[in-house]
């Protein structure tokens, strides 16, 4: 329906979220070139969360965007730990 607008391939993902159908404002869905939209696969919404390509997401499509909806993306939380260590321990070796 109108509201659930989806999310333009070449542009930046609307945030993903955890769950699956019911979502408002077409989060966890891509507007197709026609004007169509579908839901995001669990392979695309891991990418979209930086996952890495082999890691495995196990269970249903809901449990997996359930999965990936509450997560931090990877490279983030890599960001965000690498600071904290800098800050705690001091810089890091690189």
């Amino acid at each position: 329906y109108p509201g659930h607008t989806g999310s333009f391939i070449d542009f930046p993902s609307k945030t993903i979220k955890a769950g699956g159908h019911g979502v408002p404002d077409g989060e966890n869905m891509l507007r197709n070139a026609d004007g169509s939209v579908r839901y995001y696969t669990t392979y695309e919404a891991k990418l979209l969360q930086t996952f890495p390509k082999e890691y495995r997401i196990t269970g249903s499509w809901s449990e997996s965007m359930r999965q990936i909806g509450n997560a931090v993306p990877v490279e983030l939380a890599g960001i965000i730990a690498g600071s904290l260590i800098d800050t705690v321990w001091g810089k890091r070796s690189t």
